[in-house]
């Protein structure tokens, strides 16, 4: 067996296979053009271009093709007595699934694996136990591990572009801003609803109104919604609870994670009051439009691995108060995810440019746009913040609105 891009977890994969007895092997396939011709079946993650000489000569050749989240899920599919919930979609991902962790872990241990990695929640409080690895569905195999160690009652999966069938609930969190892989010739949306493709017979849906599909819970604030959320109050079936957040983040952009969350909780046997009750003294997640004080500024951070252009606009649209503005913006390494879309960010860097007093550029694809936005560069976040500080005075803003990994 072959096991396609070793940059997202080919290796891992095909170890765990060959603990199984299973003769695999994985090969890189961005920097070389290995040869499948005597495998009998190829694991490809499912961005692969089919234009790819290893994918390509395995369609020629008529090979067996199967996603990376097929045979994660595979591997995984011995039951357990945990609940595993599996979270994807184009927005929102980290957000929801960590929202959903802290609830989850009023009724026991949770394990929680997203962007921020690998951490371990008690009475809403989470621990991290391993940090840098990505969401790739591969690293769904390391989040077991852990979960078995912490002998978690619950896990919580954040899974990049689909799920891998062993979840007892999928999330599909929002299709807004779907864009194209696998070369240009697949939606990420069709990608993503492995979730439903690959469930398991039992299993439970749980999706957004605008995946426009049937569910066993949709949430959302327009007419389909069955559970949604404001500020102060969640809602299910026409019924409500209130809801008493914390201060210090932009709670409107919470509403869809928060819906998510309580609807999978819900879908799982928590109650409305429960969710709520989970939920208070809330003050947002670091990365996720939430403002804090550090030496004398005020910093609305929204830098994450998920962030869009149209994040950049919104964190403008919330920034305010006295003193001057700097804003932080780009993308640490255009891998994250899928990069950033730099037309369009420069389209609202020029449109709003005039709000911002200090304007500081991150990441190589931006550099040639310093000089027409007037703007300084940076490498990397960290010395984009060093460089408003050292610009600014205590009491001025910074906004920071850079794609990376936290």
């Amino acid at each position: 067996m072959a096991v396609l891009d070793t940059i997202h977890g080919a290796g891992l994969i095909a170890e765990r296979m060959r603990d199984r007895g299973i003769d695999a092997a994985a090969l890189e396939v961005y920097h070389s053009s290995p040869k499948v011709s005597s495998f009998d079946l190829v694991v490809a993650p499912v961005h692969l271009s089919p234009k790819n000489p290893a994918m390509a000569e395995a369609r020629r050749l008529g090979k067996r093709v199967v996603t990376h989240h097929r045979a994660v899920g595979d591997l995984l599919a011995k039951g357990r007595d945990r609940r595993h919930f599996e979270v994807t979609g184009t927005v929102g991902k980290t957000t929801t699934a960590l929202i959903l962790a802290r609830i989850l872990s009023a009724r026991g241990t949770v394990a929680s694996h997203t962007t921020r990695g690998i951490e371990i929640w008690r009475k809403g409080d989470s621990e991290a136990v391993r940090s840098g690895l990505s969401i790739a569905p591969a690293n769904v195999i390391l989040a077991h591990a852990a979960a078995d160690e912490a002998k978690a009652d619950h896990l919580v999966s954040e899974v990049s572009l689909g799920g891998t069938g062993v979840a007892d609930y999928g999330v599909l969190t929002s299709f807004v801003g779907d864009y194209r892989i696998a070369g240009g010739t697949l939606w990420a949306s069709t990608a993503k609803l492995q979730m439903v493709s690959l469930s398991r017979p039992g299993s439970k849906l749980i999706a957004g109104e605008d995946v426009r599909i049937s569910a066993d819970v949709t949430f959302g604030a327009g007419a389909r919604g069955q559970v949604s959320s404001t500020d102060r109050e969640l809602k299910a079936e026409g019924v409500g609870a209130p809801l008493r957040l914390g201060e210090g983040f932009d709670p409107e952009s919470y509403y869809s994670a928060i819906s998510a969350a309580t609807a999978a909780a819900m879908a799982a046997g928590f109650d409305l009051e429960e969710a709520a009750a989970a939920l208070e003294g809330f003050e947002g997640l670091g990365g996720r439009m939430k403002e804090t004080k550090s030496d004398g500024f005020t910093v609305l951070d929204n830098s994450n691995s998920g962030l869009r252009a149209s994040g950049v606009e919104a964190a403008l649209d919330r920034a305010g108060g006295g003193g001057s503005v700097a804003l932080i913006v780009g993308e640490e390494a255009e891998t994250v995810c899928e990069g950033m879309d730099i037309s369009a960010l420069v389209e609202i860097l020029s449109r709003r440019r005039r709000e911002i007093d200090l304007l500081i550029l991150v990441g190589v694809r931006l550099k040639p746009f310093a000089k027409s936005l007037s703007a300084g560069y940076a490498p990397d976040l960290d010395s984009g913040l060093a460089g408003a500080k050292a610009a600014l005075k205590r009491g001025d803003s910074i906004i920071s609105c850079v794609k990376c990994f936290r």
